[in-house]
């Protein structure tokens, strides 16, 4: 088999794992005109690469994306806290071999939600999350500060958070950038999803149809918490919105 399309059934595998783990072996075996046997002997590579995790047997075998790379940290929120540091150190190593547009989307956003803790969450600690697999980049960061919704509804003058998520959205799928938090809304447009949970609302963006949506979310507490995805690899190529990367790292 020429090394072309060895890679393209690699890439063919994990973009399956990454939408449905089971009967990978079938649609590969369909897909390139191979046997099962030489299938499974792929996916039995790309396990022992750790680029997949393995659950159950022969047919009910089952497959997942394997985290390799993950970093929980929990910090005090000072003014010396650097964000760019904390990238430098942590993150950046892992995603060396993005491609740049990547590197510096994962980096705006991170920075700019830590900036936004230090800036204006009120918060005592932060918490960072940061996981990849072949496919996905997730980030997560979250504080113990007065909540997002809370915030935004004393700055706008309406009368409860969830009315100020309301408005977020609807600012937010009009791609307005006249409402506070617009930079983040644009560079949101370049994930899979993302999440803005607080004051017991969650604000979400699913690249699906490409909109925000608000909903009940977890029980109102202190603090925010923001988690996103975003995609590598081949579906993800054509994802990055360049125009929208540079209309945010404008601003």
């Amino acid at each position: 088999m020429s090394r072309p399309q060895t890679q393209a059934i690699r890439e063919f595998i994990l973009d399956c794992v990454a939408s449905s783990p089971r009967s990978i072996a079938r649609q590969v075996a369909q897909a390139y005109g191979i046997s099962r046997q030489a299938a499974n002997r792929h996916l039995d590579v790309m396990v022992a690469e750790g680029l997949l995790e393995q659950q159950g047997y022969t047919r009910s075998k089952e497959y997942r994306l394997r985290r390799m790379s993950t970093l929980n940290r929990e910090l005090r929120v000072t003014p010396v806290l650097n964000p760019d540091r904390l990238w430098d150190d942590h993150i950046a190593p892992v995603l060396h071999d993005d491609r740049p547009a990547i590197r510096d989307l994962c980096h705006g956003a991170f920075c700019e939600l830590i900036q936004n803790v230090i800036g204006h969450a009120h918060a005592a600690w932060v918490t960072v999350s940061f996981a990849t697999t072949a496919r996905h980049v997730d980030i997560m960061v979250g504080d113990d500060g007065r909540g997002i919704f809370h915030e935004l509804a004393e700055k706008i003058g309406v009368r409860d958070p969830r009315e100020a998520a309301d408005l977020m959205a609807d600012h937010a799928n009009a791609r307005s950038t006249d409402f506070p938090a617009a930079r983040l809304l644009l560079l949101a447009r370049n994930f899979e999803w993302l999440e803005i949970t607080s004051s017991g609302v969650t604000l979400t963006y699913d690249a699906g149809p490409e909109s925000w949506s608000v909903a009940e979310g977890e029980s109102a507490g202190k603090g925010t918490k923001v988690s996103m995805r975003l995609g590598r690899g081949s579906k993800a190529r054509n994802r990055i919105n360049t125009r929208a990367l540079e209309e945010a790292f404008s601003r």
